[in-house]
């Protein structure tokens, strides 16, 4: 039903995705995991030209589109195929949940209002939302409004459902009810492709894992087998990173985002040297908050950034109260990792505890030596209680 045949991406001399093979069953739902910057998101972009493929081809249904060869209509056509349910929900803000709904079928599938009104209610009464048709998305929980953008795509009556990481951007007492939607969805048999963080969940709901890193497929295959027993080294690196293992490790789970300024009070009563009107560090890519898993509370968390050419750990803390477990090392495992993901050939920080870092490989270098990525030789306890160092790891 789905097929994907040598499916190139750049952006500028980054080449994201590297020759991707893929083919999906009608009714079969496909998950696709691994760190950020290893293309995952890009590949469901390029789906639906919504970023358009430098080579290769889509097939989705009878629509084959090919890269470079491909007209408006064709685009147009395949796109009819497919529907994209983002992080960030991309409702209007403007239009109440029915309006939401209706607007696609309306201007898209040129339905007559009446029409559209009665298919968008059936839909939102699926997936729970049948009594909020009159709200606008602001009066809305984020779970809900997830819930409304599913509702959404599943009235279009696409052949694919296309879900760019669906419970990222929402909060942890949230992330459950969008869950329970989608497994809802892969019970009636919808066709559907994943991105996704939720381990658990792709192992409840996938009929099929994809691992994908450094732009290509590394391994593919049966959920369980692929999250319980993975064949290739980097898919175990990887899944061990994210929590899969026990023990103390596995009480945690790491969820990325953008929410630096949400984490800034746990930053400062860490130590670090921030503010409560700081702006977000200059060139910051990703937060990593650290989730109990039993409570859904965030106990710790930190963020990568790119600047004066280099890529940068702005900040790590765990709360007091979970210090002394290894989560911490845990985290900046995780943080090496994903910088690995963005073709990082080296890695720099600041440290106050530079006998922590340097057990994960990084080394003390010369400030003289290093890009302007600190400003704590101004602060008066500057090697006065306070043996700060930048630091520098290899990747």
């Amino acid at each position: 039903m789905i097929k994907i045949q040598n499916l190139h991406k750049t952006f500028g001399s980054l080449e994201v995705l590297k020759g991707i093979d893929l083919e999906i069953e009608k009714g079969e739902v496909v998950a696709v995991i691994g760190s950020s910057g290893t293309g995952k998101s890009t590949l469901l972009r390029c789906m639906n030209y919504l970023e358009v493929p430098d080579e290769g081809s889509v097939t989705i249904g009878d629509i084959t589109v090919t890269a470079g060869k491909a007209s408006k209509k064709e685009i147009h056509e395949l796109r009819k195929h497919s529907a994209m349910i983002f992080q960030n929900y991309n409702l209007f803000s403007n239009k109440d949940v029915l309006g939401n709904v209706t607007e696609p079928l309306i201007t898209a599938k040129k339905m007559k209002r009446e029409e559209a009104e009665r298919t968008a209610v059936r839909y939102l009464e699926k997936v729970g939302m049948g009594d909020k048709i009159n709200q606008y998305p602001a009066t809305l929980s984020g779970g809900q409004q997830q819930r409304v953008a599913i509702a959404r795509s599943m009235a279009t009556e696409p052949k694919v459902l296309l879900f760019d990481e669906p419970t990222s951007a929402l909060d942890p007492e949230w992330v459950q009810e969008v869950l329970e939607v989608i497994r809802k969805l892969a019970r009636a048999h919808f066709t559907m492709l994943i991105v996704t963080h939720e381990m658990q969940f792709a192992k409840e709901v996938a009929d099929r894992v994809v691992f994908m890193d450094g732009g290509k497929i590394v391994e593919q295959g049966p959920a369980k087998e692929v999250l319980e027993n993975p064949r290739q080294e980097r898919t175990r690196e990887f899944l061990k990173l994210s929590g899969k293992e026990g023990g103390e490790e596995g009480s945690v789970v790491i969820k990325k985002s953008m929410n630096f300024k949400d984490m800034l009070p746990m930053f400062i009563e860490a130590g670090l040297e921030f503010k409560p009107d700081d702006p977000d560090p200059e060139g910051l890519l990703v937060c990593f908050e650290m989730m109990d898993k039993e409570s859904g509370r965030r106990i710790g968390g930190g963020s990568l950034a790119k600047a004066y050419g280099e890529f940068l750990i702005r900040s790590v803390a765990v709360e007091e109260a979970y210090r002394g477990k290894g989560l911490g090392k845990k985290l900046v495992e995780y943080m090496i990792e994903e910088a690995k993901s963005w073709d990082a050939k080296q890695l720099l920080l600041t440290a106050k505890v530079p006998g922590f870092y340097k057990k994960l490989g990084f080394e003390v270098i010369p400030r003289e030596e290093a890009p302007p990525i600190s400003d704590c030789t101004s602060c008066p306890q500057f090697h006065n209680g306070c043996d700060s160092e930048i630091m520098l790891r290899k990747l």
